[in-house]
């Protein structure tokens, strides 16, 4: 057979360019695709992530990529608050951490073509045949890293999606922020009905102000959400407007088959309860472009051989999507009383282990001792 390619990845976002950089990293000859004209921060998204992330992408936190630390406040809907001031994490500029990552993976010698929408893929005789506006590129493995709306899903049959969560932000210049360096987190009906507002600080005056909700129109929630903080954001003008999907009902069942891996919002490799997507599906794109360029040296392209991928991403990433998602259907139901009442129960480092998949049955060992609210939490998340 004759192949352009080992590997081809459709989707330089947090998922693809990992793929495309650890495919290559493992001796396949890669190329990476994506749509747009350029590389960069096109779905909303808070722009805020973990020192974690950084380290285990293989990242510098470097001045042009980190914009300051911030401390999480995750905030009740009483107003009770929790700063999370142990937790390292930073407001970043996402196009200048792609961008970085991407520089790896031509650094790691992965092809990359912008500018070029994928119409269609289709599998012929073990060939992956990868039809984009300009051509057709044969290959042995593709890894779809395209979104939620996914081509290369869609090609290959995949129906299932993981359930979404309508999101839309504002960026907002000329706010009077009173703590620059706080990231907000409102929970609630009145902001956020199953979902939470946020202010994401960029600077002094620049802030990231969104809503996920469901059950609910999230553009008008957004609008209200900004009346309600006036005295910070009434001055601020927007500048930068989005709204996307964003999956938070965990993995599908089957995130690959013969010829094929999906990654990234293809596949929900997202924590649900906090929508957070960078550091998991970092972690998934490097797991499965090594499986990927694996299976391709060796011949065996497999449904079985690249299912390995998921097994691989298992322990501990698939377990902490797992629980993530246990605890976000336990909360959804939650009145605003009742979310208080879990308030007064609950340490920050509480909240970080659930909303994080990490360590949770230490939490629940100590939740089962707890009355009410906290106690049915804990018995959601195990059962």
């Amino acid at each position: 057979m004759s192949y352009d390619y080992d590997v081809i990845v459709v989707g330089a976002g947090p998922a693809g360019i990992p793929a495309a950089m650890k495919s290559a990293e493992t001796g396949a000859k890669t190329l990476l695709i994506e749509k747009n004209e350029t590389i960069m921060a096109k779905k909303p998204c808070g722009e805020a992530t973990s020192i974690g992330t950084f380290k285990d992408l293989g990242l510098d936190p470097k001045p042009y990529i980190v914009l300051h630390k911030v401390i999480p406040r995750v905030i009740a809907p009483n107003g009770k608050y929790f700063d999370i001031e142990f937790a390292e994490t930073y407001s970043i500029n996402k196009t200048m951490y792609l961008q970085e990552l991407a520089l790896k993976a031509a650094e790691s010698g992965s092809d990359i073509k912008v500018r070029e929408p994928v119409l269609g893929v289709e599998r012929k005789d073990g060939v992956m045949k990868v039809k984009t506006k300009y051509g057709v590129y044969k290959c042995k493995v593709v890894i779809g890293a395209d979104g939620y709306h996914s081509v290369v899903a869609k090609s290959m049959g995949v129906k299932e999606k993981s359930e979404p969560i309508p999101t839309v932000i504002y960026l907002m210049a000329n706010v009077k922020l009173e703590n620059p360096d706080v990231a907000y987190f409102y929970l609630g009906s009145e902001v956020a009905p199953k979902g939470y507002a946020w202010i994401f600080p960029k600077s002094e005056k620049v802030a990231e102000v969104g809503v996920g909700v469901r059950g609910g129109n999230a553009k008008a929630y957004l609008d209200k959400f900004v009346k309600m903080h006036e005295k910070e954001l009434g001055t601020g003008r927007v500048i930068d407007y989005r709204g996307a999907p964003v999956p938070i009902g965990g993995m599908i069942s089957k995130p690959y088959g013969d010829g094929f891996i999906l990654i990234g919002d293809a596949a929900g490799t997202v924590m649900p309860l906090t929508g957070a997507g960078m550091h998991p599906s970092g972690v998934a794109g490097l797991v499965a472009g090594e499986t990927a360029a694996e299976a391709a040296l060796s011949g065996d392209t497999s449904e079985k051989a690249l299912g390995r991928w998921v097994k691989r991403y298992e322990d501990p990433w698939g377990k902490k999507i797992r629980y993530s998602l246990k605890a976000m259907r336990f909360l959804e139901k939650l009145s605003d009383e009742e979310l208080n009442k879990l308030a007064d129960v609950l340490r920050p480092d509480d909240i970080v282990k659930i909303a994080n998949g990490d360590d949770v049955l230490g939490v629940v060992r100590r939740l089962l001792k707890a009355p009410g609210v906290a106690y049915k939490l804990a018995k959601a998340i195990v059962s």
